[in-house]
């Protein structure tokens, strides 16, 4: 068949078109890979938890490689704030949830090319925006989320005629009292570890103002305060670290997060325990807390756009992100994996509280948890109540006033 030479025109006009469109269409929601970067990241995980996640963002992005770091947690915040400070650290790195008032002036918020407010929200639960967002700003976006939970030994419910365990702090206290189960709740650090965290999540569920929102004073001093603190101190501090309790048998109910899990299993690795939802005092309006980290960006970095690009990919793209929660062993953030683990025998009670879990921006949290810790330990040395708890809104809301004008 013969074309005539405006035929011709416009098959070649229509064929120039689609190949247009198949190279936009291919290119679409993906970062160049022409751009050339070396990043370094460091983390508390083994590197093994990040290596698919990685092959797969160089796969697309051919001119970036990562230098990943890991430095045991204990000695993490530290060498990472000298790192920083000295101008020699990571462009990524792992950034604890209640780190935001403490160390947010040393990232570089996310930019709307990488992460939106919006996009953060319907991603992940309300507890990740109350810790990485401010002023419409993100300063990091969640790798996982861990949240108090309660751990009982079975053989020990099974011996003493306990069929479930507790959903109430009432029910909890009626164990203790009648059926004669030791719970590691109304103690201190470092024997109660968790002791401040156990704390905070009472006032959240005793109605306590904290003012999450605005991060002005506090008022501890109050009627839901003592409910809190009453309902905590009703139980009897344990005399030994609670984690060796109860790895040992001798502690019947432990409150912890998910990472107790290992510790548990390395001190007994046949200890036959359950886990179940953290106890509340309105069941009908369930609160938890969550301790957990997220990834962000120095606001030194070289690298910002790479760095940027490399921490959102592993975060919100939802095999990557899988592929985190699987290799690092840690409860996934994502919502989308939220469902899908929500059933999982050791994730599932740990993913479906992220959903109720509640956070305080404190200006420093090793400094609150002290307080919380003090006021804890001076009712049980003879203090009254109401002064413990007016010591501690005094303390607490000192150190707001101090880091805010």
């Amino acid at each position: 068949m013969n074309l005539s030479r405006n035929q011709l025109i416009i098959i070649g006009a229509v064929l120039a078109v689609i190949i247009i469109v198949v190279v936009i269409i291919s290119g679409f929601g993906r970062r160049s890979t022409q751009e050339k970067a070396e990043l370094v990241f460091w983390g508390i995980d083994d590197q093994s938890a990040f290596v698919e996640g990685f092959a797969d963002f160089q796969s697309a992005n051919r001119g970036i490689t990562i230098d990943y770091k890991k430095i045991p947690e204990a000695d993490y915040e530290q060498a990472l704030v000298d790192a920083l400070a000295a101008g020699n650290g990571p462009d990524v790195f792992m950034f604890r949830s209640s780190w935001l008032g403490k160390h947010g002036n040393k990232v570089a918020p996310f930019t709307e090319e990488y992460m939106t407010p919006s996009r953060f929200a319907d991603l992940y639960p309300q507890v990740a925006e109350e810790d990485f967002i401010s002023s419409d700003k993100i300063y990091s976006i969640p790798l996982y989320i861990d949240t108090l939970a309660l751990y009982y030994d079975r053989d020990a419910f099974d011996k003493k005629g306990v069929a479930l365990p507790p959903k109430t702090w009432t029910e909890l206290e009626k164990m203790v009292s009648l059926k004669g189960v030791t719970a590691a709740l109304g103690g201190y650090a470092p024997l109660l570890e968790n002791a401040p965290d156990i704390m905070l999540a009472l006032l959240f569920q005793s109605g306590a103002d904290l003012n999450v929102e605005t991060k002005s004073f506090i008022q501890l001093s109050s009627i839901p305060g003592e409910t809190a603190l009453s309902t905590f101190l009703r139980f009897k501090a344990p005399k030994e670290d609670a984690i060796s309790g109860f790895a040992g048998g001798r502690i019947n109910i432990l409150l912890g997060y998910y990472s107790s899990r290992s510790l548990l299993k390395a001190k007994n690795p046949f200890l036959n325990f359950g886990v179940s939802p953290l106890p509340q005092l309105d069941p009908n309006s369930p609160v938890v807390v969550a301790d957990y980290y997220g990834l962000s960006v120095s606001s030194k970095s070289a690298n910002k756009g790479a760095a940027m690009n490399l921490a959102s990919f592993l975060t919100s793209d939802s095999t990557a992100a899988d592929k985190y929660a699987r290799g690092a062993n840690r409860p996934p953030a994502l919502r989308s994996l939220i469902e899908r683990y929500s059933d999982h025998n050791e994730f599932g009670v740990f993913v479906k509280q992220a959903l109720i879990a509640r956070s305080w921006k404190s200006p420093d949290i090793s400094q609150s948890n002290s307080i919380l810790n003090e006021m804890i330990k001076s009712v049980l040395k003879g203090s009254t109540k109401e002064n413990a708890l007016l010591k501690a809104e005094s303390d607490i809301n000192r150190l707001l006033y101090t880091t805010n004008k």
